[in-house]
């Protein structure tokens, strides 16, 4: 009788483990063999997402029991099945927020699984004892520091300017109020499971070159399904275009016919002077020219996703040491926000990339001493390519990687005239472009376009009136112009998204940066890493836009690294806090933020692809899938503008010419007869998709 329980747990396992296999089979096989009849069915890819998160919850769950960690796993499965439900309530576009009215069946079954968890966390507290928890707590991290880290997560729980572009303060203070408590409920959980026997035995080195190859692989995995291999955004097209440009051999391209010239007007891209080219910085299309001649775009940022991860580790164990090292390699691996960046067709990978080979080169240079002048010089020129992509990152981050080199301990003016060498080197290349295409080498062609269309100086760094586009973006851009609070409440909207996307964790993904900054030490180079961070938020406050809509605060990518960073060196702070008497409790600490990692890509990641970056603003593998079919031939496509048209444009011949069709948008406005004479030989066809409909569903 006394082996019944541990036959039955590992039967129990068992099944948890066959069954997540088989839900897992079942959301990615059943689709893909019968579309037609899933179709029919009624189902929605969020049902065969909460399936697969049902899935990870079995599998953890059978995994910990089959490790002899049976309530760990209980506690695992049901934050990741309370973490799961409260992404399936969530608005998953422009401003992230909780239904607060469910909507169906569906919705109400989630609303359950979350007041399952807190009974689940409330069973939990009691069992541990809560004057023991209040007595550990305030002993080990101290009550008032406890009680600022739950006001930090608290108050970066909801983003503001959705409800203040709606004038909805009440309701954003109720969402306010939910979310802390949801993360309260988290918290609590998670608490739980470092007090409890976990499945992880003791700390095994992996190589690094796992998580680079995870991220490689998530990564592409996510470019492929979700962002279906294409541009989502105005910016990722006209990026492309640029690219392909740069892969023919060329800076610009003849104008094309003027009788097309309407239906190939798209933001960015312009025909001037005989001329048709973006308006874009060179340096990201130069390098996705390289994808483009190896007919692997998408896969570009990908790799080098993968390499910042590995340089990420080396330039970690060489400042804080091997175990920081794992973890910033783990969390940068498993981090929707990097993950969806490098899945994207958008340049922050690879300013990342850029940003930490340079480091990466001269903490090498000055530990070893060997070969300086080449290191400093290659590092310049990393930070010059930087400029010439996005000139604002490139002059924050080559000012402030100057001034790391100018007072370090080996000959820092000479490494820093070698340094500087390398920046000015790809900066004149920089400059040359910009007088071969607007005249003038200190005019960019991206400044020459905004002055022209939005007005002079409207895309400048500062405050005033006349800042940003006119009119405003809405809840995008609550004001016309800049001012010092529309920057506050920009900077809060970044932190917000930072805490939701960077680490996708339902406890929040700053809460080990929150732990840094109350409980660790600072000094040596972490004071560096969060002097990057602060200048790089305070100088994106003075810029109109802080981006946060698409792959997060995008702006502050720049700054990833230290985020990370900071984040491993919190989460050794919270286990020198802990483990005073027991060492194994660090252990239980690892396998609890284990499970948050397992959180963020296998649930939040795959979330973000399905409810939002698949298919997102419309149109994208609608006109491929016709082309493939021979549905237009070489026909003229005047298509009705139901989505961007930037992916139907993007499937064009550069020069509009050899087999094919030639996709223009339908602005009612063209000249038929004079397309004709422009185009002989191609018919002229109107198009709009069957699902442009009455109640069809449209994001």
């Amino acid at each position: 009788m006394n082996s019944l329980p541990s036959s039955l747990l590992r039967m129990s396992a068992g099944l948890a483990m066959i069954s997540a296999l088989a839900l897992v089979a079942g959301t990615v096989l059943v689709p893909g063999m019968a579309p037609d009849r899933f179709a029919a069915s009624g189902l929605q890819p969020m049902h065969l997402w909460a399936l697969s998160v049902l899935a990870v919850a079995l599998y953890v769950f059978g995994y910990s029991v089959r490790r002899g960690a049976p309530v760990f796993g209980l506690l695992a499965a049901t934050l990741i099945l309370g973490g799961g439900a409260q992404l399936y309530l969530t608005d998953p576009l422009w401003f992230p927020g909780l239904k607060l009215r469910p909507g169906g069946p569906v919705d109400w079954l989630m609303v359950a699984v979350l007041a399952a968890e807190a009974l689940v966390a409330i069973v939990a507290t009691v069992s541990l004892g809560p004057g023991r928890i209040a007595a550990l707590a305030s002993a080990r991290l101290g009550s008032g520091n406890v009680l600022l880290f739950m006001a930090l997560t608290t108050a970066f729980a909801v983003p503001i300017l959705g409800y203040l572009g709606h004038g909805s303060l009440l309701s954003y203070l109720a969402h306010v109020a939910i979310g802390g408590a949801l993360i309260a409920t988290h918290l609590a959980i998670l608490f739980a499971m470092t007090q409890v026997r976990t499945p992880m035995t003791g700390v095994t080195r992996i190589s690094p070159i796992v998580p680079a190859v995870l991220t490689v692989i998530a990564s592409a995995a996510l470019s492929w399904f979700a962002f279906e291999r294409m541009p989502h955004v105005e910016d990722e097209v006209a990026y492309l275009f640029q690219a392909r440009t740069f892969a023919s051999g060329a800076l610009t391209l003849p104008a094309p016919p003027e009788a097309a010239w309407p239906g190939l007007d798209y933001y960015l891209i312009e025909v001037q002077d005989g001329r048709w080219f973006s308006s874009t910085q060179p340096g990201w299309p130069a390098f996705l020219a390289l994808g483009i001649l190896a007919g692997v775009p998408w896969l570009l940022n990908p790799l080098l996703a993968g390499l910042s991860v590995l340089l990420a580790y080396d330039i970690t164990r060489r400042r804080a040491g091997t175990d920081a090292g794992d973890l910033v390699a783990l969390l940068m691996a498993t981090s929707p926000w990097l993950l969806s960046a490098a899945a994207s067709l958008m340049p922050h990978t690879m300013t990342l990339a850029l940003i930490l080979f340079a480091w990466w080169l001269i903490l090498r240079s000055e530990d070893t001493g060997k070969r300086s002048a080449r290191a400093m010089v290659i590092a310049g020129l990393a930070m010059g390519l930087i400029f010439a992509a996005r000139p604002m990152d490139g002059l924050v981050i080559g000012i402030l990687t100057g001034l790391w080199i100018v007072t370090g301990r080996r000959q820092p003016w000479l490494r820093a005239i070698q340094y500087s060498a390398g920046c000015i080197a790809a900066v004149m290349v920089f400059l040359a472009y910009n007088a071969l295409i607007t005249g003038h080498p200190l005019l960019m062609p991206l400044s020459d376009y905004i002055n022209r269309t939005w007005g002079p100086g409207a895309n400048a760094y500062g405050f005033g009136p006349d800042i940003g586009p006119p009119g405003g973006w809405l809840a995008l851009d609550l004001w016309v112009g800049h001012s010092p609070l529309e920057a506050v409440l920009n900077t809060i909207n970044s932190i917000v998204s930072l805490q939701f996307e960077m680490l996708g964790w339902p406890i929040g993904s700053l809460a080990l940066l929150f732990a840094y900054l109350i409980w660790q030490r600072k000094g040596g180079f972490d004071l560096a890493m969060i002097l990057v961070a602060a200048v790089v938020i305070v100088v994106m406050a003075l810029y109109w836009y802080g981006d946060t809509y698409h792959l997060g605060p995008r702006y502050w990518f720049i700054a990833a690294f230290p985020f990370f960073y900071l984040s491993a060196r919190g989460c050794e702070a919270l286990c020198a806090r802990v483990a005073r008497r027991d060492g194994a409790e660090c252990l239980r600490l690892d396998a609890a933020v284990a499970v948050c990692c397992l959180f963020g890509i296998l649930v939040f990641m795959p979330w973000r692809g399905v409810a939002k970056f698949h298919d997102y603003n419309g149109f994208y593998s609608l006109f491929r899938t016709e082309e493939a079919r021979g549905t237009f031939g070489n026909d003229i496509v005047l298509f009705t503008e139901v989505g961007d048209p930037g992916s139907a444009l993007m499937l064009n011949d550069l020069n509009l010419a050899g087999s094919g069709p030639i996709y223009l948008r339908d602005t009612g406005t063209m000249d038929l007869e004079a397309l004709k004479q422009a185009f002989p030989g191609r018919r002229i066809l109107h198009y709009t998709p069957d699902w442009v409909r009455p109640g069809a569903r449209r994001r």
